[in-house]
């Protein structure tokens, strides 16, 4: 089946089918990324795993949960629920079950239909998707600042020392912005399309979050903060970073760089030990895979696979608790570090390295929104974040962030003259 007959036909019978009763239903496969184009709805989670196995789409609000909810709900229903975190972690996650949930697992791809929250009644397809939409594209920005300044960047990286000389802390994550503002309103699906196929050849999990018809959350990030297959637990260390060469010897010689350099194997090597630590007490067992390269088109990283049986009584929820904010987006020690970092960057992330995903009995993927945008009517913010330790240099990180947020920055300089 293709995109165009399940809107044009499939709906149709998904309309007929509900009035008879029927909530439940199966398709060949299709790309639930395309549907966004064509969605009425105002609330839109989409995701995909990193290896393009599993996706997700959520349309709609059936059911908002609080933290305490949740895990009694996932315990005694086979539902997945969309878990949207913020950074700082000080307004309770946005965890709900949506009325429309598709979810594509081996190219096949099954839809669960709930009940509306606001109508208590289940939506008719023509509340959900508008079938007749015109081609549209990512129009040009007509002005745009960073934030901080880079004289700022070097103040807040000078801070950064001074902490570590007062043994305050051992690590610590700063982000910067970019942002960008259109002349009129910015079409939010047409926005992701556009960033999500001009990044399909990099290894990444892809995140869609519309909260209303003007704002939304978008990430192209390689980071996992945890997959939970029943009580199967994987995560990843990911810290240091080098640019991509431009021949295949300059390649080589950035990656030799970023396997031997003492600060950039001081940084992963704690990111690693705070994993470790904060795992230790929820798990039976757990396993740290040789150092490896993590290579997206432009940046690689330096990473370790982290396996593990978490302990019977380990829910998601307290996954997502012990883990964040990890060593890679936050610093060491953890507490102090989210406190510091609000300090020196002045404003709130948000959902900018915050948790988000999914979350059910059997299976839950939470990955950490980095490499990631937030549109709010007419401007779209970009983040890029850089870990900052000992012999760290303002310069160098500057770069390194701007590298990161090369993903949308590509995407957004397409309608430059």
């Amino acid at each position: 089946m293709n995109l165009d007959s399940f809107l044009r036909e499939e709906l149709k019978v998904i309309d007929q089918a509900v009035l008879a009763g029927k909530t439940q239903f199966s398709f060949s496969n299709f790309a639930l990324n395309e549907m966004l184009l064509f969605s009425a709805s105002e609330n839109v989670f989409f995701y995909e795993s990193k290896d393009c196995n599993f996706s997700y789409l959520g349309l709609g609000i059936s059911k908002e949960f609080s933290p305490s909810e949740v895990t009694n709900y996932i315990k005694s229903h086979d539902h997945t629920l969309v878990y949207q975190g913020t950074f700082e972690g000080d307004t309770p996650p946005k965890c709900y079950l949506p009325e429309w949930c598709f979810i594509k697992k081996d190219n096949n791809i099954s839809l669960q239909l709930f009940k509306s929250q606001e109508f208590n009644s289940l939506s008719p397809s023509k509340l959900l998707f508008n079938p007749h939409v015109w081609e549209s594209f990512v129009g040009q920005w007509v002005s745009y600042e960073e934030m901080p300044e880079s004289d700022e960047w070097e103040q807040m990286i000078k801070e950064a020392h001074r902490l570590f000389n007062k043994k305050e802390l051992e690590k610590i994550v700063l982000s910067r912005k970019k942002i960008f503002t259109y002349d009129e309103k910015i079409e939010l699906p047409v926005m992701f399309n556009s960033l999500y196929h001009a990044n399909i050849k990099s290894s990444h999990f892809s995140i869609y979050h519309q909260f209303n018809d003007h704002t939304a959350f978008i990430s192209l990030t390689p980071e996992r903060l945890f997959t939970l297959n029943k009580k199967e637990l994987e995560t990843i260390s990911l810290a240091g970073s080098a640019p991509r060469g431009v021949t295949a010897i300059e390649d080589q010689d950035f990656e030799k760089n970023l396997l031997t350099n003492d600060r950039l194997a001081l940084e992963h090597n704690l990111v690693t030990h705070d994993i470790k630590e904060k795992l230790q007490y929820i798990t039976t067992s757990l396993e740290i895979s040789p150092l490896i390269t993590m290579k997206l088109p432009y940046i690689m990283h330096r990473q370790a696979v982290i396996k593990g049986q978490i302990k019977e009584d380990v829910s998601p929820f307290d996954l997502i608790s012990v883990l964040h904010p990890t060593a890679a987006v936050g610093g060491i020690p953890s507490l102090k570090a989210k406190y510091k970092i609000k300090e020196i960057e002045k404003d709130n992330r948000g959902y900018y390295a915050a948790p988000v995903g999914v979350i059910s009995k059997d299976f839950s993927e939470i990955v950490v929104g980095i490499r990631s945008g937030y549109i709010d009517d007419q401007t779209l913010t970009v983040f890029g974040g850089a870990g900052i330790v000992p012999g760290s240099s303002a310069d160098e990180e500057w770069m390194e962030t701007g590298i990161k947020m090369q993903p949308f920055v590509k995407v957004i300089n397409q309608g430059v003259l």
